[in-house]
């Protein structure tokens, strides 16, 4: 789509990477940012307090490479982390890289390329999400191309966190797959709280496309998102749900200033935060409402149910259903079978008769791979009025009370 010619490539681009207990995946992190095809890096491990020797190899690697300069701070969680590399990074450009990722060896050259090709702030591309046995690519819901502020504002701001289908953002909410004019992640990054431990992604990358003047949209994957069971996440609901807050206050401060289509960005915001809710916090919006399992709009009260999907979502959904006598769960199943918590393997599926349950739930909040998931049941023969997963969310969800309350000054 792009024509790519070499161009004299001479700016100075910095690389974040906050480290925090990963020592077995920190060398394939480092060794793929120093192996990169553009060698004019400022490569910045943060130190966030680490306890498992993570420490010692970053000392190792900075005596290695001249390029690598790090800092060793206490304890203060991902945004502090990335508050501390951005502060002291020299290069025009930036941009993150967590420490149990890994990038292609070309993703800065052709990210570079392209910012100064085509005068961009920010130029964003796809990423891998790869899971134990499976590989997903995922970009943005854009078409790809170079967007000027008049197409920003006129083709981008009314998809920008979602696209009308549940969940689907226009633009990936993932900050590791772009490329930054420092300056520009600097002015957003700082105004982040570090209290913010999920979703902080978001509470930076949606002020800065709003604040950006020209973007360039690539859909080739260089970032590998590496998904694994012990990854770090905050504990506790006040603390979490306080800090969704802060990010819905920052966001709607930059939608003000933008001045803009405001109406329309608000309500993609208030989508953007049921989204997180149920990916992170889901107790908050499952319920009973009218003889209906509130956010599924087809399953009724004693139907008989298959529930497919065992992550974090997929495990407060099953703890809810099993709690109450109002339905039942004939089947758990995921991908991968796990006996300690009850899980068969999908394949299981195949042995069941249709007519012994009613319903089968994608207990699963990433479009990609819920689609993924309903293609595979189709293939086995589920007829599709079986299937049930979050499409639409009825407008009346936002009267929750804890829903209100994100959006209260």
């Amino acid at each position: 789509m792009y024509d790519i010619e070499q161009v004299n490539l001479t700016p100075l681009i910095s690389i974040i990477v906050p480290v925090y207990n990963v020592k077995p995946y920190l060398h394939r992190c480092i060794n793929s940012i120093i192996n990169q095809t553009y060698e004019n890096l400022e490569i910045i491990l943060v130190d966030d307090g680490s306890t498992d020797g993570s420490s010692e190899i970053c000392d190792i690697f900075q005596k290695q490479d001249k390029r690598i300069k790090f800092v060793h701070k206490k304890n203060e969680g991902l945004v502090s982390a990335r508050k501390a590399g951005i502060q002291v990074a020299k290069g025009e450009y930036a941009a993150y890289v967590d420490s149990d990722d890994w990038v292609e060896a070309d993703m800065y050259q052709q990210l570079l390329t392209l910012m100064m090709k085509c005068g961009a702030d920010i130029v964003t591309s796809g990423v891998y999400r790869e899971y134990q046995n499976n590989i997903i690519s995922e970009y943005d819901n854009f078409p790809e191309g170079i967007y000027d502020c008049l197409r920003i504002r006129k083709e981008i701001f009314p998809n920008l966190m979602y696209t009308g289908d549940f969940y689907e953002a226009g633009i990936n909410i993932h900050i590791y797959n772009k490329l930054f004019k420092r300056e520009l992640l600097l002015k957003h990054q700082m105004k982040v709280d570090n209290a913010i431990r999920i979703g902080e992604d978001a509470a930076v990358v949606y002020p800065c496309f709003l604040d950006a003047n020209k973007i360039v949209i690539m859909h080739k994957c260089f970032y590998h998102y590496c998904i694994r069971k012990n990854s770090i996440m905050a504990s506790g609901y006040q603390s979490e749900y306080l800090g969704y807050k802060k990010i819905c206050k920052i966001i709607k401060k930059q939608i003000d200033e933008n001045g803009e289509g405001n109406e329309n960005l608000l309500m993609q915001l208030k989508y953007f935060m049921l989204y997180v809710l149920l990916l992170k916090e889901p107790q908050v919006v499952i319920k009973i409402d009218k003889g209906y399992l509130v956010p599924f709009q087809g399953i009724r009260i004693k139907e008989r149910i298959i529930l497919y999907g065992g992550g974090k979502f997929g495990c407060t959904l099953y703890q809810f259903i099993n709690d109450n006598s109002l339905f039942k769960i004939v089947m758990w199943v995921d991908k991968v079978k796990d006996s300690l918590r009850g899980i068969e393997s999908s394949s299981r599926l195949d042995e069941l008769k249709q007519e012994s349950y009613d319903k089968i739930i994608i207990a699963v909040l990433i479009k990609t791979v819920a689609d993924e998931i309903q293609e595979e049941l189709i293939k086995k023969g589920i007829a599709g009025d079986k299937i049930e997963r979050i499409n639409v969310v009825s407008d009346k969800i936002f009267e929750d009370k804890k829903l209100k309350e994100l959006f209260e000054e």
